[in-house]
């Protein structure tokens, strides 16, 4: 076929599909209450007549960064410019990798959904439906098991490379990011770290029996300053650590997989940019392992699941070309020991109400305005199951203070 009559065939295949005029627009909430805190998330779909006369549905999410959710999520906003900096990777970073697996012919599939526009007037986002090509998240309530956990850190390990390298090329900046908000930030540490702890302390005393008071009250002489200082001292990485853009919030909720015919993951999607920094890559492993996996799973397979993650880092580096040195297992090792602390803490004061199937169990608003004194629903810490699955990680809480 001569490359005339090729472009002619390609361009006619292009249009058939392309939207030609929308018939019917609606929209409706893409999440249930409670899901999302900071941003308005729509559902659109369209009817539509395609260019070559067929008449097709066809869906979108509209991410709107409004300031309707109240004080708190205004305040997060205005503190982590958290619209403009999403707005950004989508046009910048994101795009960028995708450029990169096409020059080094990664065919494993993109680790975000594709980017349509952003209307700056009405400061909404397009994006690519991905639950209209089989993605779904995990339900928050049952955390993930142990093939969602190897295939999240195998999609890690691919995303700090092609950061790294986009680094290395000079298209991401050190510099152009705000030091993660749980680790740095007193406001956050104070009403998210520190105040869940402390209502977990009162949960633990109206329903977790007797054989849990020492352990309360060892917790409850924990000073904010103590837990500040121990939070930030975990986080503060030397020079000479290996260092990438973090997605900055991959949890759970921010992960969407598609699976085979029998219910295993098979691909994965990232979602929600909010609040990439730059560090050790082992934060949001750190970050990942305990908000969103098993504990259990966590327990039993921790050691294999950070050489699997490593694997892919250092595989990712190799495959995109990247010229510095790699970490070794030992430095990626020695980094989840360090931020062990900041994860046993983060997990055992938060994971209650990540689990629970309540819609209140955190009133942003009453948290910010209180600095994290009220606004916890004390019932998500008495609910069943909540001391089988957070105590051993509790007890072992105690004993890294007891260390110091």
């Amino acid at each position: 076929m001569e490359k005339e009559i090729f472009e002619v065939v390609l361009r006619k295949s292009a249009q058939d599909s392309k939207i030609k005029r929308i018939i019917e627009m609606k929209s409706e909430s893409a999440l249930p209450k409670g899901e999302n805190f900071t941003s308005t998330i729509l559902k659109i779909t369209l009817k539509v007549v395609l260019g070559n006369g067929r008449i097709a549905i066809k869906s979108f999410i509209a991410k709107k960064g409004d300031a309707g959710f109240g004080e708190a999520a205004e305040h997060m906003g205005n503190d982590y410019a958290l619209f403009a900096t999403e707005v950004s990777v989508y046009t910048n970073i994101l795009r960028e990798m995708g450029y990169l697996m096409e020059e080094f012919g990664d065919t494993e599939g993109p680790l975000w959904c594709e980017f349509i526009h952003y209307s700056r007037a009405d400061s909404t986002i397009i994006l690519e439906d991905l639950k209209a090509s089989g993605f779904n998240t995990v339900k928050r309530t049952e955390p993930q098991d142990l093939n969602h956990a190897r295939l999240a850190l195998r999609s890690f390990g691919r995303y700090h490379a092609m950061a790294k390298v986009l680094e290395e090329r000079g298209l991401i900046s050190k510099d152009g990011y705000k030091p993660y908000l749980f680790l740095y930030d007193e406001v956050y540490i104070r009403n998210f770290l520190y105040g869940s702890l402390q209502a977990l302390i009162k949960g633990m005393r109206k329903a977790w029996g007797e054989e849990w008071t020492e352990y309360a009250d060892k917790l409850s002489r924990v000073s904010f300053e103590d837990l500040s200082k121990r939070i930030k001292d975990s986080g503060n990485f030397d020079d000479n650590t290996f260092k990438c853009l973090n997605h900055g919030d991959g949890w759970n909720n921010n992960m969407m997989f598609k699976h085979d015919w029998e219910g295993k993951p098979i691909e994965m999607r990232f979602v929600d940019f909010q609040v990439p920094h730059y560090n050790s890559p082992c934060m949001d492993v750190t970050y990942y392992l305990y908000s969103s996996i098993n504990p259990t799973v966590r327990h039993q397979n921790l050691k294999s699941l950070i050489e699997l993650y490593h694997e892919s880092l250092t595989s990712s580096l190799e495959r995109f070309g990247y010229k510095g040195s790699k970490p070794t297992l030992e430095d990626i090792n020695n980094g989840m020991e360090r931020l062990v602390f900041f994860g046993t803490w983060f997990f055992t004061s938060t994971f209650a109400c990540v689990l629970t199937e309540r819609t209140d169990a955190m009133d942003l608003d009453l948290i910010f305005k209180t600095n994290g004194e009220e606004g916890y629903n004390l019932s998500v810490y008495c609910e069943d199951g909540v001391v089988e699955t957070i105590g051993e990680d509790l007890k072992a809480l105690v004993k890294l203070f007891e260390k110091r």
